[in-house]
């Protein structure tokens, strides 16, 4: 004989728990729900709260992007976020960029924060990269008093936006690069060389330019 011909009572089975799970994960989801509707909820409320940029009213001359040449343009991407013209298929991941012109339109001075991210975030899906950056180079602070790259190009080179050479808008982008040395020149060296790195310059066309005459 063997253990296995004992005649032994099994004890009853436990009760079955399924009641208690399904509750369970039923207050779960529910909970989960109502996280992913608060939230949703929040970023429509961050992004109502950012004017429009038609809304948007300065008291200042401003510039009409479309008129300036891409090489002028991309000096102000090489200062401040040079990877602003990629697609990184991410959400919550807003250009620098776009950040620091909801930063300056919502008066709010963190632009790394979760709401500015979100509302930003919104606006790089709406508008074009050419319209973001005009935005932003129109509300910048570049110092001199200048806001807007309209009066900047006024306060520090006595001419309009449209007739910034490549050299002279670097100078300018490096007023309002998040990482400019303090040495003015250092700083717009180290705009052209980014420019260099992502194709926007060659070394040839680095080489030719020369610091320009500041007011």
């Amino acid at each position: 004989m063997t253990l296995a011909d004992v005649d032994v009572e099994q004890p009853p089975p436990p009760p079955a728990r399924t009641g208690r799970r399904r509750r369970a994960l039923g207050i779960v989801a529910g909970v989960l729900v109502l996280t992913l509707a608060g939230a949703g909820l929040a970023a429509s409320m961050y992004y109502d709260s950012v004017p429009a940029p038609g809304e948007f009213r300065v008291d200042h001359a401003v510039a009409d992007v479309t008129e300036l040449p891409l090489p002028v343009l991309n000096t102000f991407v090489a200062a401040v976020d040079p990877a602003f013209y990629e697609d990184p298929f991410r959400p919550w991941s807003a250009s620098l960029i776009t950040r620091r012109y909801v930063a300056y339109a919502t008066q709010d001075a963190d632009a790394s924060s979760t709401r500015i991210g979100i509302m930003a975030d919104r606006l790089d899906d709406q508008y074009t990269h050419q319209q973001i950056l005009g935005f932003y180079l129109n509300t910048a602070d570049f110092g001199r008093g200048a806001i807007g790259l309209e009066p900047a190009a006024q306060a520090y080179f006595g001419k309009p936006a449209t007739r910034l050479t490549v050299a002279e808008a670097a100078v300018l982008a490096a007023q309002v690069a998040p990482d400019a040395p303090a040495n003015r020149q250092s700083g717009w060296e180290q705009v052209l060389r980014t420019m260099v790195e992502h194709g926007w310059l060659t070394q040839e066309e680095q080489a030719r330019l020369s610091y320009p005459t500041i007011r």
